[in-house]
């Protein structure tokens, strides 16, 4: 089967998943800009974990609500107390991340040696992320949390900037740095369970981190590196699923796959184009 051929069966019957992974492929590698430059890549590891936790604990008894909602609460719960955590000077900000990432792995294990048979397959199918078999109620999902995102970030577009990458001057000019960083944290837990659900950890943390490096080695330009990384979100996805069609591999590492090695093209042209300059 040719590209054109596997393009137009992805179109044809599986348009959730290219629309859907696309979506957040875009949505993660616009976001990551901003957690790379906070320089807080390990919060993206740690709220996937935390969104699959919540995930596996929506299977127990104890906490019998819809996965995606059980998803949400928890991440919620633990990215506005890790965002206050991170923000003072008593812990390091890597010794409070390592914590919290490994009693989410830790929990989502118990719960699945917990849980029947039959779910830990579920859950085990639920962390992997389906992408081909997207329903329409989580990509609706996800649309909303899409388009919530990116009002909120063309409403405080100057505020998220100034907090993320100059933050000594947002506080003398009357912004509160702290604030705002809640207010981006919150945005981006939302968009992580969905997005978690949805295409899986792997894809989630991949788009957080491997586009917006990738921009930063090619250029120095801030709306640059925004451009790039969405880029590269939005392209990433699409040759993904072709490749993972015509070599009958799994999607969401056929796709973080074509990310990762625009980066390590990105990486030679860094050594090689601007050494040799």
């Amino acid at each position: 089967m040719g590209v054109i051929d596997i393009g137009r069966t992805i179109l044809e019957e599986f348009p959730l998943a290219l629309f859907g992974s696309v979506m957040v492929g875009t949505l993660c590698a616009f976001l990551g800009v901003y957690i790379v430059a906070r320089r807080v890549v390990f919060l993206g590891a740690v709220l996937t974990q935390v969104s699959v936790m919540g995930l596996a604990l929506t299977f127990l008894p104890v906490f019998p609500v819809p996965h995606t909602i059980g998803s949400l609460v928890i991440t919620l719960i633990t990215v506005v107390i890790v965002s206050r955590l991170i923000t003072g000077s008593k812990v390091p900000r890597d010794s409070v991340l390592g914590v919290v990432f490994i009693t989410s792995v830790a929990a989502r294990i118990l719960i699945m040696q917990v849980a029947k048979r039959v779910e830990v397959a579920e859950i085990d199918n639920l962390l992997r992320g389906d992408i081909l078999f997207v329903t329409p109620d989580l990509f609706l999902l996800m649309t909303v949390a899409f388009v919530m995102a990116v009002a909120v970030h063309l409403v405080f577009h100057k505020e998220f900037m100034y907090a993320a990458f100059d933050p000594e001057t947002a506080q003398t000019q009357g912004y509160h740095a702290a604030r705002w960083d809640m207010i981006f944290y919150v945005v981006a837990a939302v968009v992580i369970a969905f997005a978690t659900h949805m295409v899986g950890d792997l894809f989630v943390f991949g788009f957080l981190v491997v586009p917006p490096v990738t921009a930063l080695l090619l250029t120095r330009s801030v709306k640059m590196i925004f451009f790039l990384s969405v880029l590269i979100g939005l392209i990433s996805p699409v040759v993904g699923l072709i490749l993972a069609f015509r070599l009958d591999v799994p999607a969401s590492p056929a796709i973080v796959g074509v990310a990762s090695v625009a980066l390590g093209a990105a990486w030679l042209w860094s050594v090689v184009g601007r050494g040799g300059r």
